[in-house]
Parts: C-alpha cells; structure tokens; sequence
C-alpha cells in the first residue's frame, strides 16, 4: 500500500491522528512501523522527538476531500424554506416542550418565521393561562427578521403589521373568551408586550429557540475557534444569563458531509447559593455542506441565580421534507 509521511509538530496523541485519518490507532502503528526507519518506531505511545508519521497515501487523500480549507463560514444567500422539530426538556420535575417552527428565508438578510401549534409532555395545552399564552403568542407570527452578516437577528421587519394583528384579531377574541383576575393581569401584560411591539429584537431574546437558532456562526474562524459572550433568558430564573463560550470548528466534514461547530461556555454571573454550580452551555450545530444552514443543534443549557438553578437539554432537528 502506498504510504506518505506527514508532518505531526502540532499533534500530541495517537487518538487524535486516528480520528483525523480514520484508521484505528493500532492500525495506524503497525502500519508506521513497517515503513519507517529504525528509531522512528513508535513503541505503543507517541515519542516526543519524533517528527514524522507514516500513514495509507489514499487516507490522506479522503481527509483532503473532507477537510475545511476555509475558516470562514459564510451566511447562506440562497432563497430556503425549511422546517425545524424543536424539543425544550427541563429537568425536576421533566418537562418536555415541543413544537415545529418553519423558516423561509427569502434573501440573504431576511427570514420569515412560523410556529406551529405547542404540546406539553406530548399532550395539547389545557391549563386556561397557558392556553391563553399560546394563543397569544400565535398573534406574533409570521415573524419577518432581518438578519446580520454573523447570522444574528438584527431588527423585526413586520411590527406594525404584528401589533396591528394583536389589536384586530386576537385582543378582542381573548378578551371576550377569557374571564377573571389572573386572566385580566395576563391578558394586560400581553396587551403591553404588542403595543410595544417595535424594530427591536430584544423581545426574541425572551425565547430560548431564537437566542439558540440565530447564534453567530457566520464568520473567520482564526485558528477554527473564536470566542464570544453570550446571553440567554430563562423565564423561570426571570434573569438574563451571560456565559463566556468557546465556537470551535471542526477542521473536517462530519461522516455524513456536515460541518460541525461545538460552542462551550460557563455561566460568568456567579450563583449566591453555596450549594448551586456555575451554569454551563454544550450546543453541537451541524450545518449543510453545500448551502451552510443550519441542518441540526443538539446540546444542554444550565444556569444557577440566588437558590434556583435550571438545566434544558435541546434538540432542534431539520425536517427531511417541508411541512
């Protein structure tokens, strides 16, 4: 078999060369040992003095075909529509939100946004504020977001067209349909949220899925990583959360040709609670090759402030075909 040698200044184990070229540490061993000089012989762990590793020419070939030459991930510009599964799970007690939410991006800076009906623990909403809440929140879509360069959500684009929905449809059916003092103080709080309503987006970043599904992926990767401060609201905490995150980008194409981004944080307002640990992000996004939207985010949020803490795993799946 054809051999070439590859240089390894920056690789400090075995394992990570195996993963990289895809061929078993043992296999990678032997095969080194059969085509190298006699003190380049790798003895079961990697010696420090060598320099060079013999690898099968044709690994080295397919790395190359899935390597990510450029660093830079660039915000798609191609007209889209997809369809998203979004689970929220929450953890003492479990609680499991899902529901599907349609993306169309229409041009490079500018998506439409739609969100289907809400099941609770695979279960329609039943309890009268929820269920008030949810019809509510259908007032605000389609929700028109312009976009910026980074894949951020920059301003809403259709506000007088949303708060004026609230006012002609849906205020006066919830109004008459719902009675009492809880209802009344919900309903007010909702009547305040829309005619608010603005260009700002600050009103998204009180929905998980937003903060999650319009992170800044698009941009120069210096080295495949870079760092960022990010913010996450949690209702139940009713506090903003700010985490030092880490994107690393991974340098090949997954198995099944997806480019993957692994972002890492730690929660920077400490907790008061002695008992209660930092909160921490894991978010593993996997984008399309060929378009660069976002094809999957599976991960984990947690967060601690005063004596609550909270921890959400995440799943947002790309449906096969639009709904």
């Amino acid at each position: 078999m054809e051999n070439i040698r590859i240089e390894i200044k920056d690789i400090t184990d075995l394992d990570s060369l195996s993963r990289e070229y895809d061929i078993s540490k043992e296999e990678l061993i032997a095969f080194h040992n059969r085509h190298c000089t006699l003190h380049e012989i790798i003895p079961g762990n990697l010696p420090k003095y060598l320099k060079y590793i013999y690898i099968p020419a044709d690994k080295e070939s397919k790395r190359k075909e899935k390597s990510i030459l450029n660093s830079q991930i660039i915000l798609p510009d191609a007209p889209e529509e997809s369809s998203y599964g979004v689970v929220m799970t929450t953890a003492l007690p479990e609680t499991k939100i899902h529901y599907l939410v349609d993306i169309q991006r229409k041009k490079k800076v500018v998506v439409s946004v739609v969100r289907k009906k809400i099941y609770i623990n695979d279960q329609e909403i039943e309890l009268m504020v929820e269920k008030l809440i949810e019809t509510a929140g259908e007032a605000l879509y389609p929700l028109q977001i312009s976009l910026k360069k980074d894949g951020q959500a920059e301003a809403i684009l259709n506000g007088k067209e949303i708060k004026n929905r609230w006012k002609e449809e849906y205020y006066p059916r919830i109004h008459q349909y719902y009675e009492g003092e809880v209802a009344d103080e919900t309903i007010w709080k909702l009547n305040r949220f829309y005619e608010n309503m603005s260009g700002s987006t600050k009103v998204l970043h009180q929905n998980l899925f937003f903060a999650i599904y319009f992170m800044p992926l698009y941009t120069v990767y210096p080295d495949y990583q870079k760092e960022e401060i990010l913010t996450f609201y949690f209702p139940s905490l009713e506090k903003v959360i700010s985490y030092t995150a880490v994107f690393s980008l991974q340098k090949t194409l997954t198995d099944h040709d997806k480019i993957l981004i692994h972002i890492k944080g730690v929660q920077i307002n400490p907790p008061i609670a002695a008992d209660l640990k930092k909160g921490s992000l894991d978010l593993l996004y996997q984008l399309n090759k060929e378009t660069k939207s976002i094809s999957s985010i599976v991960g984990r949020l947690s967060a601690s402030h005063q004596n609550k803490g909270i921890n959400i795993a995440v799943e947002i799946y790309q449906q096969k075909s639009y709904i």
